[in-house]
């Protein structure tokens, strides 16, 4: 006898008359609550089975009237199994359950309208009935959901111990290779299979020994060439600290000879400086002496038309003196034939006539003289002129030399600064070619120092046993090296 046989007890006396009546007034509705019903869980079906409507007729009856017994009981266990397998426990709650039960409640509000409080005690007794069959129902659902949990719990369970058991057999063999990988053998492999749920873990191992083995073998080969490469650059590094030294002192030579060119050239700047500003002045000096030769020039022109008008003024008294003396030659003829009262007038006549002889010669002389003065004259303005001409020639030489002493101090202006700025350029090479003599000294240390690294590195992956390498015998259950 099941659990709910003993729970549930069958009605009597008036509760089972009681269900009674409501059968006797509900049973013919049973068709169609049964079709409404089946058609949450088969919306296709319009007419129920003969033998389906017979059997829930007996289970109405019996469900009702409170008849449970053990057939009852068994026969519902067979309809919900049916039911739940086809449409699920929730639409067979929630839809098929939900609508018989309020069929059954229609059917019985219809038959009993008029009933009064009689009608109370009809639905109490169609709840307990309709409830009781949902309480069954539900029973021996959960039942067998127990009973399938159990069986599936045992089933794990079984599951459990076989997996532990073959988990434990391939974590020897698994815990033995770690060791053997620990100790650098990294030309294990195991090639025996192990039991499914740790062959993945037998395949990753033998994957990740691979790997880490020809990782190892490109790092002992990477560790070799590193150490070549480290004693060529130890070497080199010392070559080039030598050789850095080597030019720190010869820049630092060299940036004393600009320091001593920088002053010498701007000392030459200075000079072109000077140079210039007398240069300048001589310009100016010559200027002022061609203007002078240009006034002396003009003055000479002048003297020249003086002399010529001298001249002219002399050919007057000498005409002067010619009709003078004629005169007084006209004067003595008349004196004498004026006789003695013409004598005195004659003698006036003959003093006038000597003055005019004396101021012929005087003329003459005077002519003599200004024609010698105006040939030095002449010969003064040519000098004058030819002077003027090379103080112009000078005046424009100087000019030329003092805009190349110009140019000059600026090229040496320019030549200062490029060289003062060559010689700030030059002594921040030396202070950076002393830093990087540091330096080199410093990466010839750092240098050595990996070099010994690089050797402790290549004794390190020494240990390891590699397959390209002799390796160290290992355990038969491990399987066979990979070659």
């Amino acid at each position: 006898m099941s659990s709910i046989e003993q729970q549930i007890k069958p009605w009597t006396g008036e509760k089972q008359a009681m269900g009674r009546e409501v059968h006797s007034r509900v049973e013919k509705h049973l068709e169609r609550v049964l079709t409404r019903a089946y058609k949450v869980i088969d919306p296709s079906m319009t007419r129920l089975p003969a033998d389906l409507l017979r059997r829930e007729a007996e289970k109405a009856q019996k469900l009702f009237t409170g008849s449970y017994d053990h057939a009852f009981f068994d026969g519902q266990a067979q309809i919900i199994r049916d039911i739940a397998a086809k449409v699920g426990l929730v639409k067979f709650m929630a839809g098929a359950t939900s609508v018989y039960a309020a069929e059954w409640m229609i059917a019985l509000l219809e038959e009993t309208r008029f009933f009064g409080k009689k009608r109370e005690d009809y639905i109490r007794s169609m709840m307990e009935a309709i409830l009781t069959d949902l309480a069954i129902g539900v029973h021996h659902i959960v039942e067998d959901m127990n009973r399938k949990a159990e069986e599936e719990r045992e089933a794990h369970h079984r599951q459990q111990l076989a997996a532990a058991e073959a988990d434990s057999k391939a974590m020897k063999v698994l815990g033995e290779a770690l060791n053997a990988l620990a100790e650098g053998n990294l030309a294990l492999r195991l090639n025996d299979r192990l039991p499914e749920r740790s062959d993945v873990a037998r395949q990753d191992m033998n994957r990740a020994t691979e790997a880490l083995d020809l990782a190892m073998q490109k790092i002992s080969a990477t560790v070799d060439d590193i150490r070549n490469g480290m004693e060529e650059i130890s070497n080199s590094t010392h070559d080039l600290s030598r050789r850095t030294e080597q030019q720190a002192a010869s820049l630092e030579e060299t940036a004393a000879a600009l320091d001593q060119i920088t002053a010498t050239v701007r000392r030459t700047s200075d000079g072109a400086t000077q140079a210039t500003q007398a240069a300048s002045s001589a310009k100016q000096d010559a200027t002022r002496s061609g203007q002078i030769m240009r006034d002396a020039e003009a003055a000479m022109s002048e003297i020249a038309a003086s002399s010529g008008q001298i001249s002219q003024i002399v050919s007057v008294i000498d005409e002067i003196a010619f009709q003078t003396n004629l005169l007084a030659l006209n004067a003595g003829v008349e004196a004498a034939r004026a006789g003695d009262a013409g004598k005195g007038f004659a003698v006036v006549a003959s003093e006038v006539r000597a003055l005019a002889q004396r101021s012929a010669e005087a003329a003459k002389e005077i002519r003599s003289l200004i024609a010698t003065s105006s040939e030095q004259v002449q010969r003064g303005v040519t000098l004058v002129e030819t002077t003027s001409q090379t103080l112009s020639g000078i005046v424009s030489k100087v000019t030329e030399i003092d805009s190349l002493i110009a140019q000059i101090a600026a090229s040496a202006a320019e030549q200062s600064n490029g060289l003062r700025e060559i010689n700030s350029a030059v002594n921040q090479m030396d202070q950076v070619t002393q830093q990087n003599a540091a330096m080199v000294e410093e990466s010839t240390a750092a240098v050595a120092d990996i070099r010994n690294r690089s050797r402790d590195l290549a004794a390190l992956v020494g240990r390891f046993s590699l397959s390209g390498r002799a390796t160290p015998a290992t355990p038969a259950q491990y399987g066979r090296r990979a070659a």
